[in-house]
This record gives structure tokens, sequence and C-alpha cells, in this order.
């Protein structure tokens, strides 16, 4: 799948985050990154590489609003952090992927579009028709059709991993963050994901930013791929991915898809 270079858009509506001058970590005196700036507007789907500790998972925590930045301005669907954006705008696939495990993964996809459900809706756990037509076709859709009423602690780890993207496909938000979406997915079962995802940001105008364990898959289906190294977010080449430099510290692995 060819790297996409579509994305010359300016319009501030069309952007899904924009970050400038900022640091982010724990210590203002020892940021894990600083001097970040990125821009990722509508259907435009950005790639994150770099070694275990690095930063990329505080990164997208602070992104979601889960941690203060240290410094600069991060600008989130329109929403200048620590002002929170409209609910639902942002969706988060963390590495633990916070699924209810006793619950079914249906029960778990419908949770995605509570953040957008009328309010009576969210109390009484009273999903609409519309709601529960858009999980089942979001279960179906990460190829888990016939699985609805499974219980998610009886899945695999792969299979979490999909209903987990089942999940912020119900919930469809403007910018979605995900972190090792990919892990523990097959080759097949991934190349269909990334399709999937690849859909979504066409379609629907969804912006992304996603941290890969593998850089040379990364590079086969982001817009745009950077590393973080030396404490700053530093473009990659994906023609260049290969190279010792960019690779050095991360794991090693063919093109898988």
């Amino acid at each position: 799948m060819a790297i996409s270079a579509k994305f010359t858009m300016t319009n501030t509506a069309d952007l899904a985050l924009q970050i400038s001058g900022a640091s982010i970590g724990f210590d203002v005196d020892s940021p894990l990154i600083e001097s970040l700036d990125l821009t990722i507007t509508a259907g435009e789907i950005v790639g994150i590489i770099g070694r275990s500790g690095i930063g990329k998972t505080t990164l997208l925590r602070t992104i979601a609003g889960l941690l203060p930045h240290l410094q600069g301005v991060v600008n989130v669907c329109g929403s200048t952090l620590p002002a929170p954006p409209k609910r639902g705008e942002v969706g988060l696939i963390p590495q633990r992927l916070g699924l209810i495990q006793h619950r079914s993964v249906g029960y778990n996809a419908i949770m995605g579009a509570l953040p957008r459900a009328p309010f009576w809706q969210t109390v009484f756990s009273m999903p609409s028709r519309e709601i529960r037509e858009s999980a089942r076709d979001a279960i179906s859709r990460v190829g888990l059709e016939g699985w609805t009423m499974e219980s998610v602690n009886r899945l695999s780890g792969g299979q979490q991993r999909r209903v987990a993207i089942a999940r912020s496909i119900v919930q469809n938000p403007k910018l979605l963050l995900a972190d090792e979406c990919l892990g523990e997915l097959d080759a097949e079962t991934a190349r269909e994901i990334i399709l999937l995802l690849r859909a979504l940001a066409d379609e629907n105008g969804l912006g992304m930013l996603i941290v890969d364990h593998n850089p040379v898959r990364a590079a086969t289906f982001c817009d745009r791929l950077f590393q973080i190294r030396g404490g700053r977010l530093l473009p990659v080449d994906p023609v260049k991915i290969s190279d010792p430099s960019i690779l050095a510290g991360l794991p090693q692995f063919g093109v898988g898809v």
C-alpha cells in the first residue's frame, strides 16, 4: 500500500490535532519530548515509532487529556487543552484496551456510542436501535460476526484488540489515538484491520495517530511517519525505513503486512 501524499489542507476546520512548541512528560525540567510540533488533518493517518519507554504512550495519553502537557499548546478537535473537546470526539485504544472483561463483545462495542448518546440512554443502559445496529456492523467489520454474545474474557488477545477497534468505530470520533492496536494480530487479520482503518480515514474523515512497534508495517499504511528519538519527534522517510540509524533499538520485523 503506497504512502499517500494527498494532504495539503490548511483550513483549521480540517484539523483533528495541532500541537505547537509543546513539552510532554512528567517533569518540566526533564521532559520526555520537547519542542513538539505536530498537525494531523481530517482523514490523515500518522504513525509513531520508537523504542520502549521513550514517551509514545505518554504522548497519546496527553493528547487524550489524561495527562497534562508541560509547555506549549495542544489543540484537539478545536479545543485547546486543558479545555476538553466535545464528548466522543476523541477515541483512545490503549495498550491494555480497557474492555469490560465479564461482559459480552456486543456490550463492549456499544460502550463506544455512549459518549455521544443522550444522557438517559447512558444512565439506564438503554441503547437505541441505531446504536445496537451500529455495534453489530462494527463487530462484523472487525471480523467477529457471530461473537456478539461471547464474553470478552473468553477471547484471545488478538480478538480482544478487534473488540477495542469495534468500540472505537461505534464511537465515531474525529481523532483516534491507537497504542499498538495491531499487536497480537496475525498477519491476515492485521491486513484487514489496516484496510478498515484506511477506509475509516478516507470515508469518515477520521484523523488517526497510531503507535506501532513494527516500523516497516507502519510505513505501508501511514501517510506520515515519525520517530521519537533524543527527546524529539523526528520525521521518518518511509523509503529509508531500513536505515540502521532508524531501526536502532527497535524490534526487527519483516514486512509482515
